[in-house]
């Protein structure tokens, strides 16, 4: 039994996943930082660098998207073939205004990573306007993927390439090629809004808080779902009844007390920012992170063991094994990871952790690629990135320690604020005392007051906001009437 639990009631949105009473996925969505993987936009190529063999484009954010030569429709073609793939001055210059979609966020000093070859996802395959390939979900037999792949060539033009989804299985011929041909009156409309604007223009936004959660609903084994905003109720309401009414229920929870301090997962967030990790026998992760990459430590802490010393850290490391996949997701680790396990002497042993490694990483969604042990016995393993590890979303370098330490964000505890504040919704209090430090304040307000009016209007209280002095972000409610 899964159990999705929804706050959509402030501007930051979050939901939970819980199977079984254990979570196992946390999801984070604030309006600063909301991701722009998805994203296709009207770009201006601003320069165009040889040596790297790419060109950096205008979007119309702080820092400019980075394409690569090989991210063009015309050198798609070329790998696909045989071809020799052209240099990047002969696939675009500068100047020049073209279509390209997001593929990974910015992160560091690092621009968004751009694709000229635009991707646009149906609910049974993946559709490019200049795609030219097939390709076949791999989940699938070898029989389906062999008339999969050749109804997509007589389907598609010489230009286009489809992807099909590992549903598409199930689907009827019109079906698809009903999706098929709304995918390409989409991308049409696109190209239009394109003529019309001016670069940079964003043409097409994803909303990761919805498209998270239908991915959930679609790849989930079924359960309850529990929302305490009556329009993102409605929006989830819609979707599953027309798919999903045999899998999931849902339900408006309309109590005071937030929906996360009702289901006992409120705790979560501040346990996943944590360093350590303990495991049940005593032991413990050391969990580090940095731009570059992440690097976990297994240590058998408390732990010593009934058994020989090899049984002992095998037991560990396994446990540790199973841990660190989970942390994986909850935390939405990314980018080059180092797990220094406890030294095993035994190659059977690193097979046997390697094993229950891979087996855990299997519920994961995103793509991990695991590489094996260094010749130092650390396993090292590369994560997708698609969005920021909610390390980067929730907390900002500390001012205090010249940033080799990190605290929650401004932005974060004015939402964490606006969340406590929820619950004196339908009481009776004429006015509420707040005192916080001036940048959680004007985030909390938001600009001319907008934010404090609706609030004030929603809980029927005058909030009265006091400005304290301190190093760090904080807030406290401090008197109710």
């Amino acid at each position: 039994m899964e159990e999705i639990i929804v706050h959509g009631k402030g501007r930051e949105k979050r939901w939970v996943l819980r199977k079984d009473q254990k979570v196992s996925g946390l999801y984070t969505y604030q309006p600063q930082e909301e991701t722009l993987t998805g994203n296709i936009y009207y770009g201006k190529v601003v320069k165009v660098q040889k040596g790297l063999g790419a060109a950096f484009v205008d979007i119309g954010h702080d820092k400019n998207g980075y394409l690569h030569e090989k991210e063009f429709p015309q050198n798609i073609e070329a790998y696909h073939s045989g071809d020799t793939a052209l240099p990047i001055g002969k696939c675009v210059h500068e100047g020049q205004k073209l279509l390209v979609q997001v593929t990974k966020d910015a992160a560091g000093t690092k621009g968004p990573k751009l694709s000229a070859v635009i991707e646009l996802k149906g609910e049974h395959l993946v559709y490019m306007p200049e795609g030219h390939y097939i390709a076949v979900s791999k989940k699938l037999d070898e029989t389906k993927r062999r008339d999969l792949k050749r109804a997509g060539k007589e389907w598609k033009n010489e230009k286009e390439g489809i992807v099909f989804r590992t549903n598409a299985s199930t689907a009827e011929w019109k079906e698809l090629t009903e999706e098929l041909e709304a995918l390409r009156t989409r991308f049409r409309a696109l190209e239009g809004l394109s003529r019309r604007s001016k670069a940079p223009a964003l043409l097409y936004k994803e909303d990761a808080f919805y498209t998270d959660l239908f991915e959930q609903l679609k790849r989930g084994k079924g359960g309850n779902i529990y929302v305490d905003d009556f329009s993102c109720f409605e929006h989830l309401k819609t979707w599953i009844n027309a798919q999903y009414s045999e899998k999931w229920s849902i339900e408006l929870y309309r109590q005071n007390e937030n929906i996360f301090h009702h289901f006992g997962v409120a705790a979560v967030w501040k346990n996943a920012l944590k360093k350590v990790v303990w495991l049940e026998n005593g032991a413990f992760l050391l969990i580090e992170s940095t731009e570059a990459l992440t690097v976990v430590d297994v240590n058998s802490g408390k732990f010593t063991g009934k058994d020989d010393l090899e049984q002992t850290v095998l037991q560990t490391n396994k446990l540790a094994a199973v841990e660190m996949a989970k942390q994986l997701v909850l935390r939405n680790i990314s980018g080059i990871i180092l797990i220094d396990f406890i030294d095993m002497k035994k190659e059977s042993h690193r097979q046997e952790v390697l094993s229950l490694f891979s087996e855990a990483l299997q519920a994961d969604s995103q793509r991990t690629n695991v590489l094996g042990f260094t010749s130092l016995g650390v396993l090292e393993l590369t994560r997708k990135r698609t969005r920021p590890s909610l390390r980067e979303y929730l907390t900002v370098p500390c001012p205090v320690c010249s940033g080799t330490g990190r605290i929650v964000s401004p932005e974060s505890k004015a939402f964490q604020l606006e969340r406590d504040l929820w619950e004196y919704q339908g009481n009776d209090t004429a006015n509420i005392t707040i005192e916080a430090t001036k940048d959680v304040l004007d985030v909390f307000t938001g600009i001319d007051n907008q934010h404090v009016r609706r609030l004030e209007k929603a809980l029927n209280s005058k909030l009265d906001l006091k400005v304290i002095e301190l190093s760090h972000p904080h807030y406290q409610i401090a008197k109710i009437i």
